[in-house]
């Protein structure tokens, strides 16, 4: 599903997301949230999905990072979702991945990934899709 700038970690379609049939489900909302809503509503959603299917692989991806260095913000949203990455293990989940999006383009050459710093180039999605195989193909049980 795509939102189109929309999405946010709403809890309606976190579980609307929930009673879909899928073999996997890679979060990755937060391009369009602000740190502040992600905190408040990234472990929510994911607790609303993993009930609902707890067998269900799940990849939680951070944003790309296309400067050189992560900003104080950028760090914060890695926190959030490696924090609700963690929260997930201790609790025994077994089937939760994380993929730290400002490690997807190589240090000293991210300008070549993007558009305008916020939109992904074609190269961009290769190198993104390079980077979410592993982690997807093990979600699947395929790696």
């Amino acid at each position: 599903l795509g939102f189109s700038s929309s999405a946010r970690g709403e809890e309606y379609v976190a579980e609307y997301i929930a009673e879909l049939d899928m073999s996997a489900l890679v979060i990755d909302y937060d391009h369009n949230s602000s740190l502040e809503e992600l905190n408040e509503r990234h472990y929510n959603f994911y607790k609303i999905v993993r009930e609902a299917q707890p067998e269900l692989p799940i990849v939680l991806v951070s944003k790309p990072c296309y400067l050189e260095e992560p900003t104080e913000d950028m760090l914060g949203r890695i926190e959030v979702i490696e924090g609700t990455y963690k929260k997930a293990i201790e609790e025994g989940d077994k089937n939760i991945y994380f993929v730290n999006g400002s490690e997807f383009f190589p240090q000293g050459m991210r300008e070549l990934f993007s558009v305008d710093a916020v939109h992904p180039n074609d190269l961009g999605f290769y190198r993104m899709a390079q980077r979410l195989l592993p982690g997807v193909k093990e979600a699947l049980g395929s790696a």
